[in-house]
Formats: C-alpha cells, sequence, structure tokens
C-alpha cells in the first residue's frame, strides 16, 4: 500500500486536483490584478498613518470577496462558457465541479471577505467591498447576455478595488480618490474592447453582447478604444496634478499613455486580430509598469 492509498483511506474526501479546481474558479491571475490595483488606492493617500496590518487584512478580505465573485460569475455562466472554446474547459463545464459545490464556495469566501474587512477595518471599506461583489454578480454579469453596454458597466465594478484601498488607509471616501478609480476604469475599456474583438465568434458563440459583434469593420471599436485611452491619459495626469505623486512620475505617466494610444493608433489604422492582440499585450503592459512607479513613487518620495 503506497502513500496515497493511505491518505486516501484516512482522508477519502482529500483531493488535491479538486482543491486545484476550487482555485481555478477563482480565477487567480485577474484576481492578482485586482490587489494590485487595491494596494494603489491605500497607498495614495498623502500624509496617511495606516500601516502593514491593515494592508494584509485589506488583501485578505479583498482576495476573498474578488474570489467569490469570480467563482459565482461562473456559476452563472456555466451553460455560455461550455459553448465558447477559450472557457469549455473550466472545472464546472468539464463537470470537476458541481453547480452546488460553486455556489457554496463562492456565497462562502464573499461572506468570510465582507466580515474580514467590517471587522478588521472599517463598514465603509467593507460596503464598497460587497458593492463590488454585487455590482459584478447582479448587474455585470446578466447584462453580459442582454446588452453591449455591460463593458462600460463591468469597468465600474473593476475600478472599485483601488477605492476600497483608499477607505481603508483613511477612513473616508474623499474626492481625491477620483483619478485613480478614472485611471482603472478607461484603462479596462480598451483592454476589454481588444478582447472581444479577438474573440468575437467565442463571445456569439456563448450568446453575449459585444461591441466587436455589432462591428464588423472595427472602426466603431477604434474610436472607442481611441477615445477611452485619450481619457485614460488625462486621469494619469491628474494624479500628478492633484498634487498624489512626483515628476518622476510624471514623466512615466506622460511616456506610457504615449506609447498605448501610439499601440491603439495601430487598430484605428487596420483593425485586425494582430492589432488588437498587440492592443491587448500593451494594455498588461501598462498598467502593472504604471501601478509600480506609483507604489516606488509612494514609498520613495
Amino acid at each position: 500500500m503506497n502513500d496515497k492509498t493511505i491518505v486516501a483511506n484516512i482522508y477519502p474526501s482529500l483531493n488535491f486536483s479538486k482543491i486545484r479546481d476550487y482555485i481555478t474558479l477563482t480565477k487567480p491571475r485577474l484576481l492578482s490584478s485586482v490587489l494590485f490595483s487595491t494596494v494603489l488606492g491605500y497607498s495614495l493617500p498623502v500624509n496617511s498613518s495606516a500601516g502593514v496590518f491593515p494592508l494584509l487584512y485589506l488583501l485578505l478580505g479583498t482576495a476573498l470577496i474578488g474570489a467569490g465573485a469570480h467563482t459565482l460569475n461562473q456559476w452563472q455562466e456555466q451553460i455560455p462558457d461550455s459553448k465558447m472554446r477559450r472557457t469549455k474547459n473550466r472545472p464546472l463545464p468539464t463537470g470537476k465541479l458541481s453547480g452546488n459545490e460553486a455556489l457554496a464556495f463562492g456565497i462562502i469566501i464573499s461572506v468570510a471577505g465582507f466580515t474580514t474587512l467590517w471587522f478588521s477595518l472599517n463598514i465603509l471599506t467593507a460596503a464598497l467591498g460587497l458593492l463590488t461583489l454585487f455590482s459584478y454578480i447582479l448587474i455585470y454579469t446578466p447584462l453580459k447576455q442582454k446588452s453591449v453596454s455591460n463593458t462600460w458597466f463591468g469597468g465600474i465594478t473593476g475600478a472599485l478595488p483601488p477605492v476600497m484601498g483608499w477607505t481603508a488607509a483613511r477612513g473616508t471616501l474623499d474626492w481625491e480618490v477620483l483619478p485613480i478609480f478614472a485611471l482603472l476604469y478607461f484603462w479596462q475599456l480598451p483592454h476589454f474592447f481588444a478582447i472581444a474583438w479577438m474573440y468575437r465568434d467565442d463571445y456569439r458563440r456563448g450568446g453575449f453582447k459585444m461591441l466587436s459583434l455589432e462591428d464588423p469593420t472595427g472602426k466603431k471599436t477604434s474610436v472607442q478604444m481611441l477615445f477611452y485611452g485619450g481619457l485614460l491619459f488625462i486621469s494619469s495626469i491628474a494624479i500628478f496634478i492633484i498634487g498624489q505623486l512626483s515628476l518622476v512620475y510624471l514623466v512615466s505617466a506622460f511616456t506610457l499613455g504615449l506609447g498605448f494610444l501610439a499601440v491603439i493608433s495601430l487598430f484605428f489604422r487596420k483593425s485586425s486580430f494582430e492589432n488588437a492582440r498587440k492592443v491587448f499585450l500593451a494594455s498588461i503592459i501598462y498598467l502593472p509598469v504604471l501601478s509600480s512607479i506609483i507604489i516606488l513613487d509612494r514609498i520613495i518620495y
């Protein structure tokens, strides 16, 4: 009798592949970007005395709520996911986890996240976490099969984590959080427009309503990308203008912003899969680099 057999006999319900499937439900890569943006909001308030432990509680609570939202989203979209090539191998479409298992898991970790934020930080941050969760599963997810406006509404949900970081550090909701909220919001639009263009046939199979499905030439999509890319550039500069960061940040934001707009202009000139992919890749370089500069700027200056 080998070790695996012994473990299976003692703990018959212990299944490491199932644990891996539960982790997959939380979308770890997307979750890591959510946590990174939360740290941005936590680091930005000027003269904040918030320490390390509140940050740890913030990351734990946000991770649990974010993981819960991603899990419940997949529970809601089991049927569409089974029709799409890029999602058909997820745990629910393949039957590796049941719908009831995913539902219970999503609810439990969401409640745990809300409780952590409330009792370890403050009710305002917990309420924003709850708003993020409910807007994701009650507005954004159902809207994806009803209206192309889902992308704009989903952007609001994705821009709330830095606001949670801000309220965790300050305990109040101040107007100075608007530029970082706007930056996260406007970044998401060209990012998701690029994804929707690359996988428009897949989204059609899943029954989702996307701008790319109503835009065979790509002209509408490219105009939207340029417009929101411009607003992203303005939002990034606004963070400097209101006195939150240094000149080093300004130069970095200016350079990165122009570079991102230059890549978007490629798609504007020729709406192809290759150029949409370039916009997507540029977006996933732009945000982590700019975010790192923001955090380092707050630490150094």
